[in-house]
């Protein structure tokens, strides 16, 4: 009877940790440990892992899988391509758009588990995705992807089934990012065509648009991706405008971050974007292949990464998302993987 009783308590207290500090990823040290910036100074950002394939999860491959691999020379696990968007839930579970497979990898740590999204069922557009770009979930675990070929935002189920669209034929120009109010209820859309961001609440009625082409305050100039903070205000990276613009909920300007330039400081070409819980904006650049962390006024805090493929290295990356747990996740594109850091308070 004892011994089930101090089972049963170490269940629940290992229960109770998990929920408290959610999921943590495995973390290199020594040797393998990357932080910045660089010493004498106390690290803020380090390296934490590189999501690739199936084995970046800890699944070992089966002696049948190795004999495939052996006889026909392939790789047949699967593998990513083309990251453009990530999200994750903040237990373990990331979701990563691929342009190139035309498919929403689903890589579930906490269980080992793997799977894809692509299938439509019932839609009035091919049966699958097309060009999937950005990603975003709900409380509930929905996740909703935009695809910038059918020109609609697509919502899966926590279990991965098709359930709805949005935007009528012809409405989005060509859907890019995408970020969720929880507590307005609200999806915001980029539309990187038609120079603007849509606005709609999560029963797939459209509320409102703001935007417009321009490089005045509230205009765009092909804006990609988009981000919201704590108090619902919205960064949205306003890429041929070299700049970063903040809006409030319902579209107001407040102010600009970032200007056209070519040393760490100014953009190239600002792409992802994320808000950390203290108010870090961090900006994925993806022609300087790094990512810059500035204040609410501008100014730069840091930048980390550096074109190239190893632990520190990015090429062309795209999106980028920061969970609740800290850790930040960066499309690296052309390196066909996605780069997992952590901000350390």
């Amino acid at each position: 009877m004892k011994s089930k009783v101090s089972i049963t308590l170490i269940c629940i207290t290992s229960l109770t940790l998990f929920v408290l500090f959610g999921f943590s990823f495995p973390e290199p040290s020594g040797k393998d440990k990357v932080a910045w910036p660089l010493p004498p100074d106390p690290p803020r950002i380090t390296y934490v892992m590189t999501i690739e394939k199936l084995r970046d999860m800890g699944v070992k491959k089966s002696f049948f899988r190795k004999v495939l691999e052996f006889v026909t020379g392939k790789e047949p696990e699967p593998k990513i391509l083309r990251p453009s968007g990530v999200v994750s839930n903040g237990n373990g579970t990331v979701y990563i758009a691929d342009t190139g497979l035309q498919v929403v990898h689903v890589f579930d740590f906490n269980n080992k588990k793997y799977r894809q999204l692509f299938k439509l069922e019932n839609e009035s557009v091919p049966a699958r995705l097309l060009s999937p770009i950005g990603v975003a979930l709900d409380k509930e675990e929905n996740l909703y992807v935009s695809d910038s070929v059918l020109k609609k935002v697509f919502v899966f189920d926590k279990a991965g089934k098709f359930i709805y669209s949005i935007g009528i034929n012809g409405e989005f120009g060509r859907p890019a990012g995408l970020a969720l109010d929880i507590s307005r209820k609200r999806l915001y859309i980029t539309d990187v065509i038609n120079q603007k961001i849509w606005v709609y609440d999560l029963k797939n009625q459209r509320l409102a648009s703001f935007g417009g082409r321009g490089k005045d305050n509230g205009e765009f100039n092909f804006p990609t991706h988009i981000a919201i903070d704590s108090k619902g205000d919205l960064y949205i990276t306003d890429s041929l405008n070299f700049r970063v613009q903040v809006v409030n909920p319902d579209g107001k300007f407040i102010t600009t971050i970032g200007k056209i330039g070519n040393t760490i400081g100014t953009f190239s070409k600002p792409k992802g974007i994320g808000v950390d819980n203290e108010g870090h904006i961090y900006v994925v650049d993806n022609l300087y292949d790094t990512v810059q962390i500035f204040n609410r006024t501008g100014e730069l805090l840091l930048n980390f990464g550096t074109h190239g493929s190893g632990k520190e290295g990015l090429w062309l990356p795209n999106g980028l998302y920061i969970d609740s747990e800290g850790y930040i996740f960066v499309a690296d594109t052309y390196n066909e993987r996605v780069q997992v850091f952590r901000y350390i308070k």
